[in-house]
């Protein structure tokens, strides 16, 4: 029977084809993190990092004054990723535009190379942010190259660096690393006719609302899975899920359009199995409520009666 940790914290689950490289538990991979900043070059620029089970925190202030960055990078390490299509990011950032670095074996005129995806985070908002391998530029000590391309079965080493030409303190909480696999975009059709849906979306985890749906919830799991239910969790400050995946942003846009949920409310919204929208409230629905409504749908009371 699921728990309740792994049915309203499926954020820290993936899906089979994604690769857990870290999440900075005493249980994953000790990459052996480093700093390197500026001041290898005369640059002024202050960084470092902690690491605890909540993650890695890595913080410090630029000084495009000769430099401009700071950057942690992992020990030499032998990875094979070359049946992924990427890697992505669980942050919370700060509003600045970061880069995830890699190294492989490849060499420019007997130097290594390293490799070079920026993305944008946003203030304080955690996020899952994917980084496919063929967005991924050479770079020799930060100029451009032509080639070689990265090669994901030869990945030497990782890195995150910030290097956005801006002066001032910085601040990125890495809470986990993957390697993930391609996937068909994310959409509610993939449940009909196998499950009925639970979606509770509200601006902030700490949202009253919220937290009574998901206490409601916690209360009746045998209950919820009975009725072949899905939780949805949507949030603008949490990493949004759905069963054991991480959700996009544009993911979960695409989702409030199309249920017509406001992102600045609280929505519980109940589909059924054949797609269509059975409840849809402000406030937090009394479980009992929703498990009534189900047991009077005829597609449930024909569940029963397979079931005798």
């Amino acid at each position: 029977m699921t728990s309740a940790s792994q049915l309203l914290h499926a954020s820290e689950a993936s899906l089979d084809e994604d690769l857990l490289l870290t999440d900075f538990t005493s249980n994953s991979s000790d990459f052996g993190w480093f700093v390197v900043n500026d001041s290898v070059m005369g640059g002024r620029s202050e960084g470092t990092f902690e690491q605890s089970e909540g993650g890695l925190f890595f913080s410090g202030s630029t000084n495009t004054n000769g430099g401009g960055f700071s950057s942690i990078r992992t020990k030499p390490l032998q990875l094979d990723l070359s049946e992924k299509t990427g890697i992505q990011l669980h942050v919370r950032g700060d509003g600045r535009t970061y880069t995830w670095r890699l190294t492989s074996s490849a060499q420019w005129r007997g130097n290594q190379v390293s490799y070079w995806a920026s993305f944008k985070t946003d203030k304080n908002s955690l996020s899952v942010v994917n980084i496919p391998f063929d967005s991924f530029v050479p770079r020799y000590r930060g100029y451009q190259l032509d080639g070689p391309e990265l090669d994901p079965g030869e990945i030497t080493g990782m890195g995150l660096m910030i290097y956005d030409n801006q002066d001032g303190p910085f601040e990125l909480q890495l809470a986990s690393t993957h390697a993930y696999s391609a996937k068909a975009p994310f959409s509610l059709e993939q449940f009909q006719w196998k499950n009925r849906l639970l979606i509770v979306s509200a601006t902030d985890s700490k949202d009253e609302n919220f937290i009574a749906q998901h206490s409601e919830l916690a209360s009746s799991l045998t209950a919820f899975e009975e009725r072949d239910l899905i939780l949805i969790t949507l949030t603008d400050n949490a990493v949004p899920t759905s069963a054991n995946r991480a959700l996009t942003s544009d993911e979960v846009s695409a989702m409030r359009d199309s249920l017509d949920i406001s992102p600045g409310s609280f929505s519980a919204v109940l589909v059924g199995k054949d797609g269509l929208v059975k409840l849809a409230r402000k406030s937090a629905v009394p479980m009992n409520e929703i498990y009534a409504l189900i047991d009077t749908m005829p597609m449930r009371r024909n569940e029963e009666l397979e079931r005798q």
